[in-house]
């Protein structure tokens, strides 16, 4: 999703979201209000307008087809064929500036830096405008579905994971180790910044991260954290970052892209709507796929830095994050992080699924019953999409950020699962804001993110 500035309506891309959020500003929109808006805008304007994108580009040109993919209700098929042209043109000219990039950044080993420089700065123009096309769609809003249901049954995740589910203990074991190819890297405002490629061990597309690093401390501690559902930062060029406050400032930042999102999205979707679109199994198979992935993003970092690792993330990072953490108790020693950063998270999956303010704006319990998923049927997976235990890092090691007021990983789970770890009380920071307004806070007041900063430093080598 694009960042703060597009969603007040601030286009300068120099002012720094936590200016934003100072003051006045930062006081008005800081509060569940906030959180309110932002879900009904997400599940009734980006969603639909999303559909309509992801439709166009699988139409290739066909108004009838891209009316079949996209409509829930009929529409004036009047301006279509330019919507469709429209999204052809800038689909194309990302591409060529994307194929660019690679070339650049991982082809040439003798690249300019200003050549990198322009080559990612053009990449990234191409990749907004492109993702900006959603924009087109605005007069379909309303005839136009939020996400292509494609629930699978019971019986056919059975088929898929059941397997997993007789066998909890290693059901997120860690893969062998894999081939990561390292970019060529651009100077950034905290250092470096290049990016990581391999082959995920478990969907087989190529998963990829962008690692911001100090310019000299080669053992820096290093963060690997994930980003929410639908957030594609390395894609538009306003993105909202929590963590770009200079709290981890001398730390290295490795910010993964889940699967099925930003470079990884299916044909036909939008980025992170087979999480939402196929059901139970959508999170099932990106929960097994994104813990795999985490776990050898942890052996890169141990392989080139002695200083810790911890892992966390923002609501389905944070789910992700703590599912790897319970997960580590079966990995190698090395595998094990250092530390858990928690944002917006919960341990009560079935509260964010049949309760949860997003999914019932989306209507998610409508679709699950019309496949035949019942409470029972639902409970039965859980041991495959909440934490089971304790995770392998010590309670003084753990640090989780809730929101007082999140109905959308609604705040009771996430208090529930700090109390069930006995995280320390100075280590959990409940805020009187919902699901975003908690995330965004972080700018504007990054003290949790100092309290794993310090975690972090006291593990140093």
């Amino acid at each position: 999703m694009p960042g703060l500035r597009s969603y007040l309506g601030q286009t300068d891309p120099g002012t720094a979201d936590q200016h934003i959020l100072e003051g006045a500003l930062g006081n008005l929109v800081l509060r569940p209000w906030f959180d309110w808006i932002a879900v009904r805008s997400i599940a009734h304007g980006y969603f639909p307008l999303s559909r309509a994108w992801a439709a166009a580009q699988e139409a290739q040109g066909s108004v009838d087809r891209f009316v079949e993919l996209a409509a829930t209700r009929e529409i004036s098929t009047v301006g279509i064929r330019w919507m469709l042209d429209l999204v052809e043109r800038r689909r194309q000219r990302y591409e060529e500036a994307n194929a660019k990039w690679l070339s650049a950044f991982f082809e040439t080993s003798e690249t300019r830096t200003d050549d990198l420089i322009a080559s990612e700065a053009n990449r990234r123009a191409a990749a907004h405008e492109h993702m900006s096309t959603r924009a087109a769609f605005v007069p379909l809003l309303g005839r136009v579905s939020s996400v292509r249901w494609e629930v699978a049954t019971p019986d056919q995740v059975a088929l898929r994971h059941e397997a997993r589910l007789l066998d909890t203990a290693s059901a997120f074991a860690a893969p062998e180790p894999q081939e990561i190819t390292t970019s060529n890297e651009i100077p950034s405002a905290t250092g470096r910044d290049y990016w990581l490629r391999f082959n995920s061990p478990h969907l087989g597309d190529q998963a990829w991260a962008r690692v911001s690093a100090p310019a000299k401390d080669a053992n820096a501690p290093t963060l690997i954290f994930l980003h929410g559902i639908c957030v594609e930062s390395d894609m538009w060029t306003d993105a909202t970052d929590p963590l770009n406050g200079g709290a981890l400032e001398g730390f290295r930042v490795v910010r993964p892209e889940a699967p099925w999102h930003s470079r990884r999205v299916k044909p036909g979707w939008y980025g992170g709507e087979p999480a939402i679109g196929q059901g139970p199994l959508g999170f099932l198979d990106l929960f097994e796929a994104w813990v795999a992935e985490t776990s050898v993003l942890i052996d890169w970092a141990r392989r080139t830095s002695r200083g810790p690792v911890a892992i966390g993330g923002v609501s389905l990072g944070a789910l992700t994050s703590q599912l790897a953490a319970v997960a580590a108790r079966s990995w190698y020693s090395d595998l094990q992080p250092d530390a858990l950063f928690l944002v917006a998270t919960s341990g009560a999956i079935l509260d964010v699924v049949q309760s949860g303010s997003l999914a019932t704006a989306v209507k998610l319990q409508s679709q699950l019953d019309r496949a035949g998923w019942s409470g029972t049927e639902l409970a039965r997976w859980v041991p495959l999409l909440e934490p089971q235990g304790h995770p392998a890092i010590s309670r003084e090691n753990i640090v989780v950020v809730l929101g007082e007021s999140d109905d959308l990983t609604p705040h009771a789970g996430g208090a529930a699962l700090a109390r069930a770890w006995s995280v320390p009380a100075e280590n959990v920071f409940q805020r009187p804001q919902g699901h975003f307004s908690v995330s965004l806070g972080l700018l504007r007041d990054p003290s949790p993110i100092r309290r794993l900063a310090q975690i972090l430093d006291r593990q140093r080598k």
